[in-house]
This record gives C-alpha cells, structure tokens and sequence, in this order.
C-alpha cells in the first residue's frame, strides 16, 4: 500500500475518534457548554463529518476503487 495512502487511513482513523468524542460531548455536555458552544460544535461535526466522507472516497479511489459520489 502506498505511504500516503496509509497516512490518509490513520488520519481517517483519528478523525473518527475525534467526531465520537465531539458527540459524546454534545450528549452528557461535561463541560457544561452555552447554547451557541453546543451549536458551533454541532457545526464542527458536521463539518468533520463531511471531511471523514471525503477521506474514505479518496481512500477508495486511490487504493484502485471506484469513488461512489
């Protein structure tokens, strides 16, 4: 597998336990977030989220798959 290949898979693979912290936070809330901290988090999940879809097509495609749009 190509270096940079693997690089994007473990980058993958840390976002991902990044978006499950930020939820886990937006759930039990532990540090006791204002209304808009919860909304801009919200948003940067959102955002992370999108990332996460990005990294795994080019994960895909650059590994000999077919991106799926």
């Amino acid at each position: 597998m190509k270096l940079y290949v693997e690089r994007m898979i473990k980058e993958r693979d840390d976002l991902k336990g990044k978006i499950k912290k930020a939820k886990a936070a937006l759930e039990n809330n532990p540090f006791d977030m204002t209304e808009t901290g919860k909304e801009l988090l919200t948003e940067q999940v959102k955002t992370m989220e999108s990332y996460l879809a990005i990294l795994n097509q080019r994960i895909e495609y650059e590994s000999g798959g077919e991106i799926r749009a």
